[in-house]
């Protein structure tokens, strides 16, 4: 499961940058570089490769630290904060490792969301530098503002979530 959803993001990664750099030829001299709340561009600059890449180097950083995090918490699920933290302290090793491949998971799912958010914001940043319209298409502004509440439905069923799997836990021991 992990597997695949590291090639998974792995593709989007890809995508996401190699998209990027396909298109370069086709920008024209302005590109879009700010949206306002109603995703009408209110900022322009210079198409450069700096300037154009941008956005897929901070979603490379930022999913690099999301990664990071995981990567942490895999060496070191003990340390950890949870919900229940009592329970959990008290958790043989092994189910600690348990607790911490789930909220890994979650956040390798958070990496897919991150990668999502900023490839249909790089899409949309195309579609506006491309055509005669200065605003987002509605597909990428229901993405860019969706895609957060969902991952914010998501924390907060882990959050529920994870108390319950603690017990369950510790009452197998």
């Amino acid at each position: 499961m992990r597997r695949r959803i590291h090639l998974f993001n792995g593709g989007l990664a890809l995508l996401l940058v190699g998209g990027s750099l396909w298109v370069i030829p086709r920008l024209p001299a302005r590109i879009p570089r700010h949206f306002g709340l109603g995703g009408t561009a209110d900022a322009y600059w210079e198409a450069t490769l700096l300037h154009w890449m941008l956005g897929p180097a901070i979603a490379l950083v930022v999913v690099g630290l999301v990664y990071g995090a995981a990567w942490g918490i895999g060496r070191a699920s003990g340390s950890i904060n949870v919900p229940n933290q009592q329970q959990y302290d008290v958790l043989a090793s092994a189910a600690k490792h348990v607790v911490g491949r789930d909220v890994q998971v979650f956040l390798y799912g958070t990496a897919t969301a991150m990668l999502v958010v900023f490839g249909a914001a790089q899409w949309g940043t195309y579609q506006v530098a491309t055509s005669a319209t200065a605003t987002l298409p509605g597909v990428v502004r229901g993405v860019i503002l969706g895609v957060p509440v969902l991952l914010l439905g998501a924390a907060g069923g882990l959050a529920w979530w994870l108390p319950r799997r603690v017990r369950r836990l510790a009452d197998d021991a």
